[in-house]
């Protein structure tokens, strides 16, 4: 199993520090973790995100989303990729913020298929993550992607990748 954990956090000024004290506490369960928020000359974003990527006890990992679902002020979305591919997910899809996560074999023909579509899509992708997984004892690539842009574009991407053989798909949205 391979889970995916989003984080908004709606301030960052109050909740930055509660999340950091939680998220090293359990930090032996955090592989990869990425975070981002908006930052200009003129404005520097309160809303940021956290992309954590699991792995270890999935006890350890419970415990992590318990300590974390405790603080005010934050929304966490979780993407478990196991077993079949064929399990409906409860699933929110409008916000403003989406998150598609792929889950590949390291073949060289998905490997160029999903790579032709990222660079058709690109201007959809405003940030890309990719992480070398180990998936029911094969090799395997998980890519996480922040979308923006058309909103037909974002779902067309999706679209085309669940279209893929494969390859397994998961979106949150915040």
């Amino acid at each position: 199993m391979i889970k995916v954990l989003g984080i908004k956090i709606i301030d960052r000024i109050k909740e930055a520090g509660l999340t950091q004290v939680v998220l090293s506490r359990h930090s032996s369960v955090i592989t990869t973790r990425l975070g981002f928020h908006e930052v200009t000359d003129e404005v520097c974003s309160r809303e940021a995100y956290i992309i954590l990527h699991l792995s270890g006890d999935p006890v350890d990992s419970k415990k992590l989303i318990t300590e974390l679902k405790e603080i005010l002020g934050i929304e966490i979305r979780e993407m478990v990729f196991a077993g079949s591919n064929k399990i409906p997910e409860k699933e929110i899809t409008s916000g403003l913020t989406e998150i598609l996560g792929i889950l590949m074999e390291r073949s060289h023909d998905v490997i160029n298929s999903v790579q032709k579509l990222l660079t058709a899509y690109g201007c959809n992708i405003r940030t890309r993550l990719g992480v070398n997984e180990m998936f029911f004892g094969e090799p395997a690539g998980l890519i996480i992607l922040e979308l923006t842009g058309d909103k037909k574009q974002r779902d067309l991407l999706e679209k085309d990748l669940k279209a893929l053989e494969q390859i397994r798909v998961k979106k949150m949205v915040f």
